[in-house]
Parts: C-alpha cells; sequence; structure tokens
C-alpha cells in the first residue's frame, strides 16, 4: 500500500527559513523556522539550513523524505550557476520544484488565487500571478536596486548624516539619530558604511521610522512609498480588480502613505509563504482544493 503523501512548503530567505508540511487531507502535520537559507552565496549552505529546519519537524522523522513533494521558494533564484548548483544537489524527493521566494509568498498570500503582492523588508520586490501568467518587478538587490526598502532608507538615513555634519544641510533629530551610535564622528560612520551590508544599512531603517514627524523622515518614508507603488503599478497593469498584498516589515509604515487608489487594493494576506509553497506542491497534483478547517485557519 502507496504511503500517504506529504506535501512541503519551503520558504527560504536572507533572515530565516520556514518550513510547513501537510498531509494528504491538507492538514498541517508540522512546521519550523530555521537559519537564512538564500542563493546570494553558495548551494551547500542553503540546503543544511533546509536540511536544520525539516529536522525540526518532529511529524517527518518517520517519513522517507524522498516521497515528499516539495516547493522550494528561496531568494537568490536569478544568479543561474547557484540556482543549476542548487538543483542538481537536491535530496531525492518524489517531486521539487524551485522558484523564487516571491512567488511562494504571493502563492500564500492570495491561497493560489490571482493576486500581486510587494514585500517591503531589507529589501523589495513585487510579484503578481494573473491568468495562468506569473510576472516580477523589483528585488534586484542593493544597492544597485531595492528603491524603497529598509536597506535603501537606512542609506539615506546615512547620508543626510552626513550632510548634516559638514554643512550639507542643517542638522536635525534624524542626522542625530544616526551619529549617535559613532559619536558624532563622520570618519567612524564612513568607515562602517564602506563595509556595512544590506542588513546594516537596514537597522537604520528602524530610525528613520522612530523620527516620523521630522521633516526629513517623513520625505524618506513619502519617498520609499512612491518607489513601493511604482512596483505594485508594474504589475497590478490596468487589472482594475486585482488584489494587491503588502508584505515584509516596513508594510505597516508604507501602507499608509501609498496613493488611494493602491490602498484601495490592499488586502490581508491569506496564507504565509510556506504555506504557499505547499499548497503549490498539493496543486501541482491536482489538490489545491478542499484544504480541512485545520488547514485552511
Amino acid at each position: 500500500m502507496a504511503a500517504e503523501p506529504v506535501f512541503i512548503g519551503i520558504d527560504g530567505g536572507a533572515s530565516k527559513t520556514h518550513v510547513v508540511a501537510l498531509d494528504g487531507v491538507g492538514r498541517l502535520i508540522g512546521e519550523a523556522r530555521g537559519p537564512a537559507a538564500s542563493l546570494n552565496g553558495e548551494a551547500a549552505p542553503a540546503w543544511a539550513a533546509i536540511q536544520q529546519s525539516l529536522a525540526a519537524i518532529p511529524a517527518l522523522d518517520d517519513l522517507d523524505i524522498a516521497n515528499a513533494h516539495v516547493v522550494i521558494g528561496i531568494a537568490g533564484t536569478e544568479i543561474t550557476a547557484t540556482y543549476r548548483d542548487f538543483v542538481a544537489a537536491a535530496p531525492r524527493y518524489a517531486s521539487l520544484h524551485v522558484c523564487s521566494d516571491a512567488h511562494v509568498a504571493c502563492a500564500g498570500a492570495h491561497a493560489l488565487a490571482d493576486g500581486a503582492i510587494v514585500s517591503v523588508g531589507t529589501g523589495v520586490v513585487g510579484f503578481c500571478r494573473f491568468d495562468g501568467q506569473t510576472a516580477r518587478a523589483g528585488g534586484w538587490g542593493f544597492p544597485h536596486d531595492d528603491r524603497g526598502s529598509g536597506a535603501w532608507l537606512g542609506m539615506e538615513a546615512v547620508a543626510h548624516a552626513f550632510a548634516a555634519g559638514d554643512g550639507r544641510c542643517r542638522p536635525d533629530d534624524l542626522s542625530r539619530a544616526v551619529m549617535t551610535d559613532f559619536e558624532a564622528d563622520a570618519a567612524a560612520l564612513s568607515a562602517w558604511a564602506c563595509h556595512a551590508t544590506s542588513g546594516d544599512f537596514a537597522r537604520y531603517a528602524r530610525v528613520v521610522v522612530a523620527e516620523a514627524g521630522n521633516k526629513t523622515a517623513d520625505a524618506l518614508l513619502d519617498t520609499a512609498a512612491g518607489h513601493v507603488a511604482a512596483v505594485a503599478r508594474a504589475l497590478v497593469g490596468q487589472r482594475a480588480d486585482l488584489a494587491l498584498a503588502l508584505m515584509g516589515g516596513l508594510a505597516g509604515v508604507i501602507a499608509p502613505r501609498l496613493p488611494a487608489d493602491l490602498r484601495a487594493r490592499l488586502t490581508a494576506c491569506t496564507h504565509s509563504a510556506a504555506f504557499g509553497a505547499a499548497l503549490m506542491a498539493r496543486a501541482a497534483h491536482g489538490l489545491s482544493d478542499g484544504l480541512s478547517e485545520e488547514a485552511a485557519g
């Protein structure tokens, strides 16, 4: 007698990995969070993080993982060579599909229905599912893209602190808040910034958010919202009825600053990205409908 199928969804990102496992009727049998997994480095560390996350789900202990149907959404799939290495290094599963983390986020947000998402966190990326087609906008990396993101906001705040420090603009609470960590020493800030990662800069987005009400901070947040709106418009186009979900750590700050027509489209996310990946695994086997109440909750 064949073993009952198990559908595993994996959301691998720059900050964490989230895994969801569903049984044959769509019940949630386990989930776990583990270390970051992305394709911005090498394939082997990404698989190590995924395996660690899978091992944290007791319900999978007695499962022959080769019988599982797996969908992985992971950051960095546009890096072709690493993507190929990642797929080539995969364990043996009953089926495996690897796509972008934005793809599974959109699938989860709209429960496989048509819709668009913009994720606003350390980076900014948008994704759309419509009439059987998919499209992406943004998300090409920092500092050359990801405008409106936490990394971008932090970098702009640092630039403002430099300008305030040497007289190009007036010092204010935002510039002083940035300089606090560096004892008002612009050279120390410069030394840090030369080696800072996108995540390092994104920490200063919190300073911008905390200074909301400050003229410069508000201007930066409004500009960030404009960049996010451009990503959203690139996806929704003229599709008047297409829902839009905003997600990520800065979603709550950016949403009220979007233009009114985009705010009117906003809808809450139905499921997590990892759950969306598991739904995609089920859909590939004709099981997209009839989730149990426990699974749909």
